[in-house]
This record gives C-alpha cells, sequence and structure tokens, in this order.
C-alpha cells in the first residue's frame, strides 16, 4: 500500500495544532516544585508558613491535620469583636457569665461581677493577658450569648476557607468538639491582620488596664509572645499574634511578620518548652531568606492582578498557566515546574482591558480555556489550511487535464 505523504505545508500546521491544543494535559506534582527551597526542620507535630496575601503555602508539616487550638481560639474571638464593634470605648459591663472562667488555673485578669472596662481594654484583656472571662463576656456583649457568638466564629471561619476547624467556646478551653489545624488558623490570621486595631493591640508588649470601678489598682498586663517582647527571641518585623497552652494542646502559637513587602504566617502546634518560638523563627527565616513576591498579569497587562510568592531569582514570566471554566467563574492556575502555586478567579465573559479599549472574547475559546491570543492563531491556521488545500486540488486537477490531453493525442 502506498504511503500518503501530507505536503510540507500541511506537516507543519498539523504539528502546529498538536503544540497548541497538546498543552493542555493535567500533570501529576509534588507538593512543592522539584527545586523548591530546602525548609528547615520543626519539633512540633504539624505547622505552616503561609504567605498572607495570596494564601500560598511556603512550609506544610501536617497542616491539615486536626488539633487542639487552645488560647490561639482568641484570635478569631478577637477579629469578630472587632468586626462586629466600631467604637471601642463603649463600656462593657461584667456580669455572673464569667464565673466559671474565674477557676483556679484558669487564664484571667480576675475580672468582677459589676466591673466596667472599655471594649479596648477587654481585646487588651484578650490578646496579651489571655483571659477567659473576658473571652466569655465580649462574647455575650456582641451576640447575646455564648452560643450565639460561637455559630458566629464557626461561619466565620467557613466563610474564610476553613475546611477543619469547629468552636464551642470562645477562649479555648478543652473540648473535644473544639479543634482546628494550623493552616486554618494561619487563614484566620491572616483575615485578622488586615484590621489595623487587631495589629495594634496584638502587636503590643505590654498594655496598662487602669483602676476601674471596683479597683484601686491598675492592671500591668505582658504579651507570652516572645517574638514580640524584647528579649531573647525578639522578631524584626513581627506584627501580631497569639501564644495558646493547655494540657491537650500543649504549647501553641500562630505569628505574623512583615518583611520587604510580604508578609508571612506561621502557625505551630504541639509544642513543648520554648520549640515553638525557636521553630517559628526558623521557619520566619526560611521564608524571608528564600522567597519574594513577584507580580502576575491576566486581564490588564500593566497592572498586576496579583503576586506570587517564588523563590528568589525566580520570576513570574517562568510560570506556566492554565485556564479552567465552571459555570461563570474562570480560574486560571499559576505553575511553577508542574505544581499550581496560585490561583486567580473571574467572572465570564472575560474582558482584557489593552489601552483603555475594552476587548470581549466569545465563549468559544473561553470554554475551551485558551488565551485570547489563540483564537487568531486557530484562524490564521484554518486560512492556510484553506488555502494549502485550494492548491493540492488545483495541482491535481491539472495533472488530470494534462493526462486527458494524452490520450487524445494517442488515438
Amino acid at each position: 500500500m502506498k504511503k500518503i505523504l501530507l505536503p510540507k505545508p500541511l506537516l507543519c500546521i498539523s504539528l502546529a495544532f498538536t503544540l497548541l491544543f497538546g498543552s493542555f494535559s493535567t500533570v501529576q506534582a509534588a507538593d512543592f516544585p522539584q527545586s523548591w527551597p530546602q525548609a528547615p526542620e520543626i519539633s512540633e507535630e504539624t505547622g505552616v508558613l503561609m504567605e498572607a496575601s495570596t494564601g500560598q503555602i511556603l512550609f506544610d508539616k501536617s497542616m491539615d491535620e486536626i488539633r487542639y487550638p487552645a488560647s490561639t481560639t482568641k484570635i478569631m474571638t478577637a477579629l469578630l469583636i472587632l468586626e462586629n464593634i466600631e467604637d471601642l470605648s463603649q463600656t462593657v459591663t461584667f456580669s455572673d457569665v464569667i464565673t466559671p472562667d474565674l477557676e483556679p488555673g484558669n487564664s484571667t485578669i480576675n475580672a468582677r461581677i459589676g466591673e466596667q472596662l472599655t471594649v479596648e481594654q477587654c481585646l487588651y484583656a484578650i490578646m496579651l493577658a489571655s483571659a477567659n472571662e473576658v473571652c466569655t463576656q465580649m462574647a455575650v456583649y456582641v451576640a447575646g450569648s455564648v452560643e450565639n457568638f460561637v455559630s458566629m466564629m464557626n461561619e466565620r471561619a467557613q466563610e474564610l476557607g476553613c475546611k477543619n476547624t469547629h468552636f464551642v467556646n470562645a477562649n479555648g478551653l478543652p473540648d473535644p468538639n473544639h479543634y482546628t489545624t494550623a493552616h486554618d488558623l494561619a487563614l484566620i490570621l491572616a483575615a485578622a491582620i488586615q484590621n489595623e486595631d487587631f495589629c495594634r493591640i496584638s502587636g503590643s508588649a505590654t498594655y496598662t488596664i487602669p483602676a476601674t470601678n471596683m479597683t484601686d489598682s491598675p492592671r500591668n498586663l505582658g504579651n507570652s509572645n516572645a517574638l514580640i517582647k524584647n528579649g531573647k527571641y525578639h522578631y524584626e518585623g513581627v506584627i501580631a499574634g497569639k501564644t495558646g497552652h493547655t494540657e491537650a494542646a500543649k504549647n501553641t502559637l500562630v505569628t505574623a511578620a512583615s518583611r520587604d513587602g510580604m508578609t508571612l504566617v506561621c502557625v505551630v502546634l504541639r509544642s513543648d518548652g520554648e520549640d515553638r518560638f525557636i521553630d517559628t523563627v526558623n521557619l520566619f527565616d526560611y521564608g524571608f531568606d528564600n522567597f519574594h513576591l513577584s507580580p502576575v498579569y491576566w486581564m490588564d497587562k500593566e497592572n498586576p492582578a496579583g503576586y506570587v510568592a517564588l523563590p528568589k531569582g525566580v520570576e513570574s514570566n517562568v510560570l506556566t498557566v492554565k485556564d479552567s471554566d465552571s459555570g461563570n467563574i474562570r480560574t486560571r492556575t499559576y505553575s511553577y515546574q508542574g505544581v499550581g502555586l496560585y490561583d486567580l478567579q473571574t467572572d465570564l465573559p472575560v474582558t482584557i482591558y489593552q489601552n483603555e479599549n475594552t476587548q470581549t472574547f466569545s465563549t468559544f475559546y473561553q470554554i475551551r480555556g485558551l488565551d485570547p491570543i489563540l483564537p487568531c492563531m486557530i484562524v490564521i491556521l484554518s486560512v492556510l489550511c484553506i488555502g494549502e488545500t485550494f492548491l493540492i486540488i488545483s495541482a491535481v486537477l491539472r495533472k488530470r487535464n494534462m493526462k486527458n490531453s494524452s490520450y487524445r493525442y494517442v488515438r
């Protein structure tokens, strides 16, 4: 049987289509790119280092395994207080709901029934002194009951993308149904540090609550996060954080730090002694020493659509891009060495901004997940195919005519 050989122009066109559409296959990849910087070891059972603005994970040790949070719960408590009370000078009067939290062994400021503090003073008591009774009183103040406030906590956690978190109280006291993960706590702190008052309060080393209507002496509060206060583990750039401890949870620590335009959130759970401070410092050093934020572009070719954390010396122009559509949403995934690092989303149809002009593209290539330039290439290749087909047909007809003419001359 005679082989059918394609003319070279058609062969090139076929190859072009193969390259064009063959690059959208799914690639199985490891958790991190092959050339990812080597991370330090940590002694905790679980931990995570996350870039705050993107949610991108830079280090992961069993970050989605469920653990007890202890007093790091109070990050969510403080966040909800700030999101629901604008005037921090409002007065809070303590009631008998605090009585169970005043038992010996609890972390408190020894608030008294009938004592009055401002909301701001309560927030300092929660974040610096880890006062359990103040959390309970503020839960009632915000939501009318602890139960209502806990419902708000769980709803907010879901909104933030937490997958394995469930709260049953506002202070983190042990309960089998009160749990979270390192990853979820990182998401919660990343949301909290967007609030300036949270950073101002949580990032303070000390605070003094003046004498109140029921106390003659001021209360001097100190932050238990060694990365915030001056001392052996003080870390330059720390902006907020919270410690925790119970026998069930052991030592816990959630901290955020910012340097060179990049903010990192570090969480370590189930720690012994001072390991939580040592390992957090090492993870922060690993993040700031090895990574930077690089801009990515999509709709607007001049203004970044977002940023991706990459190893220093690597820029976003080396990333591969893949689009996928679901309903009316297009998701663009930016990958490095076959590993997806960052996602952006937009509504369909897609509009590209170029020099103050807009171009809205049809559903055909939106569904195929193609870049805007690809339809133009398809049109060009189609025209080339049609032209090549015309040339082949013309050549065949000429050859047939010549053959018929020769028959006539022979007869």
